[in-house]
């Protein structure tokens, strides 16, 4: 379902806010990632999906606030993807017309006809990246203070028209980025690998939460 703008701003108004972003989730925890185009966000986003992770959104994800923390709310609708993308991913490459569907400027593919997993459920956020593709073997990861990673998510809220909504979900926005861990991917051309470098983050968040 293709929400409307009229839609989105009613959402606000009562504590719902999208965003541009890719979210995946894993045993409770999001993992969101945050970029512009050519910063590697969507293959970032496949590389944990075709790993086991599971989808919430590729493109519009809502946060809201839910008792003490914020959350994040699937919007799991059609995945768009460029042929460069489509080339690194064998399942892609191999993909039938009627699994990966023409479209203008890109291709796209619904996660259930690739991926027997299913759709994630609303979870706290966990970990944000902002990836930027490097010309390097390896990828890395770059801890961001709060304040450099509030000012990066900015660009990517959706416009909103009444003073009074944007106050409250900057406020929101504010508490979510308070209670996740922030990081800039440096993405190498280890894509395939990238679960392996994001997984100890939740894991270790998790750990840290019990103690």
């Amino acid at each position: 379902m293709l929400l409307t703008s009229t839609t989105k701003e009613l959402l606000k108004r009562r504590g719902l806010y999208p965003f541009h972003a890719t979210v995946l989730e894993q045993k409770g925890q999001s993992v969101l990632i945050l970029g512009f185009s050519g910063r590697g966000k969507t293959t970032a986003f496949l590389s944990p999906l075709r790993s086991g992770y599971r989808y919430l959104s590729d493109d519009h994800p809502f946060f809201r606030v839910h008792g003490t923390c914020v959350e994040i709310l699937p919007c799991p609708l059609k995945i768009n993807v460029t042929d460069q993308t489509v080339s690194f991913f064998p399942e892609l490459r191999d993909a039938s017309p009627s699994v990966l569907h023409a479209g203008v400027p890109k291709r796209f593919f619904y996660a259930e006809d690739l991926y027997p997993w299913p759709i994630g459920q609303s979870c706290e956020s966990s970990v944000i990246l902002f990836p930027e593709v490097v010309n390097s073997p390896h990828s890395c990861l770059e801890p961001l203070s709060k304040k450099l990673a509030l000012e990066m998510i900015l660009p990517h809220l959706l416009l909103v028209y009444e003073a009074a909504v944007a106050r409250r979900e900057f406020q929101t926005l504010v508490r979510l980025v308070e209670q996740t861990d922030c990081y800039r991917l440096h993405f190498g051309r280890d894509f395939m690998d990238l679960p392996w470098l994001v997984t100890p983050l939740w894991e270790e968040r998790h750990a840290r939460r019990d103690h």
